[in-house]
């Protein structure tokens, strides 16, 4: 029996990577090391009729799977892993294995509906890895600082030479990522134009447009409630009956929503038209922080059309 329609479902580990096929529940390991993912290249060559490919973020150890799938122009798609546990328990499959985990996959990209994952360049990849770098840097040296608080006076001495060391340090190295941060969107001309449009909204500086193209680059892609969901700013109902619940925000992106709500203090202080809806959402009642998120939301509704609008022109910012 021939199939026209194929999905695969890939659960990557630090060793090895399990692959199911669907329909047919084939299924294979391979070594996650370059001979391995050419071997699973191989292995996928006879089968036509490939809808997607599926994975899961494993904490960077999908990146050279992901990285070779892309440049074999195959269809893959990323699936947040939460959204594939709760899939699996409605399932009622409660057992977890790698073979399980890989069939799962393949199963949620049969029955549910996902996004191909936009091709990156090898520029906007490093771009990643530095703000993935800057983030790591960022959080422990608010973890020495708070060291540095907390220390026993009578503790002094060499331990406090030490956390104000290992400070300097990462102080120098977090400078030393934004240098080359900038000089990567120097080097890629598509890249450095993107960021100038993200730049030209009051509030978003180098660091939050290196954060946004970095962790969102489905902007100008989707339309204005997909990018808000995505990010994690859209209000959810919660309605049941007769009862009308409070309108919340739940998941998203966590790190894309934390750089925006540092660049909303900034719109809100000195961009006219974000003052004015700020003021007017304090002025009806709204509870700060129920304003803010609503700042949010606008600024990534006006990037998302920006982008698009520059995408669909061709325009220089």
């Amino acid at each position: 029996m021939t199939y026209t329609t194929r999905f695969v479902g890939i659960d990557i580990s630090k060793s090895s990577f399990d692959v199911c096929l669907l329909p047919g529940e084939e299924q294979a390991r391979f070594p996650n090391t370059s001979e391995g993912i050419s071997a699973f290249l191989a292995f996928l060559a006879p089968f036509d009729g490939i809808e997607r490919l599926i994975i899961e973020p494993t904490g960077g150890y999908e990146r050279h799977v992901e990285a070779a799938l892309q440049a074999a122009r195959l269809p893959l798609a990323k699936v947040n892993a939460k959204q594939i546990r709760q899939f699996a328990r409605a399932c009622g499959q409660l057992s977890k294995t790698d073979r399980i985990d890989a069939f799962i996959l393949a199963d949620y990209g049969r029955r549910m509906q996902t996004r191909i994952l936009p091709r990156q360049s090898n520029s906007l990849s490093a771009l990643e890895g530095l703000v993935l770098r800057y983030r790591q840097l960022s959080h422990m040296i608010v973890q020495e600082k708070n060291r540095r608080e907390k220390l026993n006076r009578s503790a002094e001495g060499k331990t406090r030479d030490w956390i104000e060391a290992s400070l300097r340090f990462m102080l120098d190295q977090r400078q030393a990522v934004i240098d080359e941060m900038t000089a990567c969107l120097k080097a890629d001309v598509e890249l450095g134009k993107k960021a100038k449009v993200l730049m030209s909204l009051k509030g978003i500086g180098l660091r939050t447009a290196c954060f946004l193209l970095a962790g969102l680059p489905e902007l100008g892609c989707m339309n204005k409630g997909q990018i808000a969901k995505l990010v994690g700013v859209a209000p959810l109902n919660r309605d049941s009956g007769l009862m009308r619940g409070k309108r919340m925000i739940a998941g998203g992106r966590k790190p894309v929503r934390d750089a925006l709500y540092i660049a909303a203090l900034p719109a809100i202080r000195f961009d006219p038209a974000i003052k004015a809806f700020y003021a007017n959402l304090r002025s009806r009642g709204k509870p700060g922080k129920v304003a803010l998120v609503a700042v949010i939301r606008k600024m990534i509704i006006i990037l998302n059309a920006r982008m698009r609008d520059y995408a669909a022109a061709g325009l220089d910012p």
